[in-house]
């Protein structure tokens, strides 16, 4: 992952703009509040189909560290997070998306 996609995620966490958890991030989309769902690496099939069928519209980024890395660098402990701003999102996905997928991947 690039330093600036680190860096916008850490911004959108700042802002207050990133949900982290089942419950916040199932909550967030339900509310149509979801723009991005983002997976640690230790995040578990179960929860990866719950999510993904909940979100289905959503763009879906699979972050290169595993849980306990998400709270080093963000200060919550999470496998699925939503950013829940359409300016994050859009930069978020346009920078952390691997370069073959982002003309597939649905960014706002």
């Amino acid at each position: 992952m690039e330093s600036k996609g680190y860096s916008l995620l850490g911004l959108a966490v700042r802002a207050g703009k990133v949900s982290f958890g089942h419950d916040a991030v199932k909550q967030n989309i339900r509310q149509k509040n979801a723009f991005v769902l983002l997976f640690s690496t230790d995040a578990s099939s179960r929860l990866r189909e719950e999510m993904k069928g909940l979100g289905a519209s959503l763009p879906v980024i699979e972050l290169p560290f595993d849980s306990t890395q998400v709270a080093a660098r963000f200060g919550k402990k999470a496998a699925v997070l939503t950013v829940n701003d359409p300016g994050f999102a859009k930069g978020l996905c346009q920078s952390l998306r691997p370069a073959e997928n982002k003309e597939e991947t649905k960014c706002l």
